[in-house]
């Protein structure tokens, strides 16, 4: 399946596409361009994410786990929306990730820019 989400051309220079068979003997398709295209895609949505929910945790003077939980909340909330809006909950069409996996994909990198955020809005707003 060509990936809509991406918006390559299928025929165009570098479109290669892996074709895995499965046990029942079909063959799934998979376009690595248009997944590296989805994947950016979906980086940049998270890692804005990250930054907007740390400047409202920080505004709000959220401290502690009341701000980890913001942000966890937010990540979900974040992936479930390119999930049903992007996606339209077809997650194995487009990458073979579990739903999990999914769901918590780069929260590590997110809570960086968070954390950074977070710390720098709460002290603007509460501390100056």
């Amino acid at each position: 399946m060509i990936d809509p989400m991406a918006g390559v051309d299928p025929t165009g220079p570098g479109s290669e596409i892996d074709a895995g068979g499965s046990s029942d003997g079909t063959q799934e398709v998979f376009d690595v361009v248009a997944y590296k295209s989805n994947f950016r895609k979906m980086d940049k949505i998270r890692s804005f994410m990250g930054i907007v929910a740390g400047c409202v945790a920080g505004v709000l003077g959220l401290n502690g786990l009341a701000g980890l939980a913001c942000f966890i909340i937010l990540h979900v909330a974040v992936n479930l929306s390119i999930l049903a809006f992007k996606m339209n909950f077809k997650l194995h069409s487009y990458t073979k990730e579990s739903l999990v996996a999914f769901l918590m994909a780069d929260l590590q990198k997110c809570a960086m820019s968070f954390t950074l955020f977070w710390t720098l809005f709460f002290g603007l707003v509460y501390l100056f």
